[in-house]
């Protein structure tokens, strides 16, 4: 799956989750400016999974990551490399 395309899911679900598609995102937005805190993100993880069907190696991401950097996480374990 292309870069574009996990962006592009990732921002949808993530303007569901604080209930707005108004609130701008961008690769470079921090999961806490949305105010997305750990236990939503673990859920945000099993999600992406289970709809794009792949597997995290770990469901630990990096501490207050970007939307790129959770993109890159998701493309790597796809490509079946190691996730964070």
């Amino acid at each position: 799956m292309e870069n574009s395309a996990i962006l592009r899911r990732l921002t949808e679900m993530l303007q569901e989750r604080v209930g707005s598609t108004d609130i701008p995102i961008t690769a470079q937005t921090r999961l806490q400016e949305l105010g997305i805190d750990s236990i939503i993100q673990v859920d945000i993880m099993l999600d992406l999974e289970s709809e794009l069907d792949f597997t995290f190696k770990s469901m630990s991401l990096p501490k207050d990551p970007t939307v790129e950097q959770i993109v890159a996480l998701i493309q790597d374990a796809m490509a079946g490399g190691q996730t964070a």
